[in-house]
């Protein structure tokens, strides 16, 4: 075995002797001719496309936390649980988890997110758009049977303290603050997301959510939706994950879209609701806000801090996006936060930042 005849030097040496190594075991480094990195999501996780005689895998390397259970860890419990449902998710064909490798189904190039920029008619996105509504109410009604919260390394559950901590403090730290200048002590929010939080992450028992269900998380292949990125599932609330899909800043569906997809969720999803459609459309509401703020300090966090660039450009939609929200039944909740929003409208130097990222 000679890790060197992976010869791109883009791909780190670790990373080839893991990859030869894993192959090796399974009768296939032989007929390897060649692997491709991939470009990555906002993790540091690494990405390859491993070309056999024939035929292509994925191969994913992550590294290991040290802690009792990291994102390896996760990764192989929750994409077998999955699989077990019969959900449609990348068939798990090997893994090595002391080395944070595994070799993946591969499910092509084209996410959902291709399609909905590649087609003009609303009508043909729509169409792509049900299929993922009808593939997340099924993801909801069968995920929680059998599922353990023992399996989530990234906290068992979104709770208020969690959506606090990791949604709207750290869009206070890293867009508010670090993308804007803004100074902590002249925001007074801390009312407003308090309360924010406790409605959101209000206890509702034997819920899961994805919690990064949106257009580049699902795979086009064969016709039919594929789920990936899975491994932060958790207990939560489901309509977490639909405002993820049907507000995702990197499609901006307009409202005759994407109105009649969230009545569709709700007929299919209703039997594990269990509440009124009046509060199923609150607690839409409530966590839309809660995943804007979530995506706007993600882009500026991995945009500024991190140096993925790309990131930047969805700032604007993302901006956007929240003004919309505010508009409606959540912005009310919300009036400190309402009137931050505002004055940073009114002020050119911020909004030349948030048109004009960089």
């Amino acid at each position: 075995m000679d890790a060197g005849v992976i010869q791109d030097n883009r791909i780190p040496r670790e990373d080839k002797a893991r990859l030869a190594s894993l192959l090796s075991e399974r009768g296939e480094w032989a007929s390897c001719s060649r692997v491709e990195p991939l470009a990555g999501d906002g993790s540091d996780r690494r990405f390859y496309r491993v070309h056999l005689n024939g035929r292509s895998l994925i191969a994913l390397i992550s590294q290991r936390s040290g802690a009792d259970l990291d994102e390896v860890d996760s990764m192989w419990l929750i994409g077998r649980h999955l699989a077990s449902k019969g959900l449609p998710v990348a068939r798990i064909l090997a893994a090595r988890l002391d080395d944070g490798v595994f070799l993946l189904e591969d499910l092509g190039r084209v996410h959902l997110h291709d399609m909905a920029r590649r087609f003009a008619s609303s009508a043909r996105i729509q169409g792509l758009y049900r299929k993922a509504v009808e593939l997340l109410a099924r993801l909801h009604r069968t995920a929680p049977d059998g599922f353990s919260s023992e399996w989530c390394f990234d906290t068992p559950q979104y709770t208020p303290q969690f959506v606090l901590n990791r949604e709207l403090l750290y869009f206070q730290t890293s867009f508010l603050q670090s993308f804007l200048g803004l100074e902590a002590a002249d925001l007074g929010l801390s009312q407003d997301f308090q309360a924010l939080a406790e409605r959101a992450g209000e206890e509702r028992g034997g819920l899961v959510l994805h919690r990064d269900f949106q257009s580049r998380n699902l795979m086009v292949h064969r016709g039919s939706l594929w789920v990936i990125d899975y491994q932060g599932m958790r207990l939560g609330p489901p309509e977490y994950d639909l405002a993820s899909l049907l507000l995702d800043p990197y499609v901006m569906l307009p409202d005759r879209v994407w109105q009649p997809l969230a009545e569709l969720y709700w007929e299919r999803a209703r039997p594990i609701l269990g509440r009124s459609r009046h509060v199923f459309w609150e607690r839409f509401q409530t966590l839309a806000l809660c995943r804007c703020l979530q995506a706007l300090a993600a882009y500026a966090f991995l945009g500024k801090e991190k140096k993925k660039s790309g990131f930047l450009e969805h700032i604007p939609a993302g901006w956007r996006r929240l003004n919309q929200l505010l508009q409606g039944p959540a912005g009310r909740t919300v009036p400190a936060f309402r009137k931050l929003i505002r004055r940073i409208t009114s002020h050119a130097p911020s909004m030349e930042r948030i048109q004009r990222p960089r």
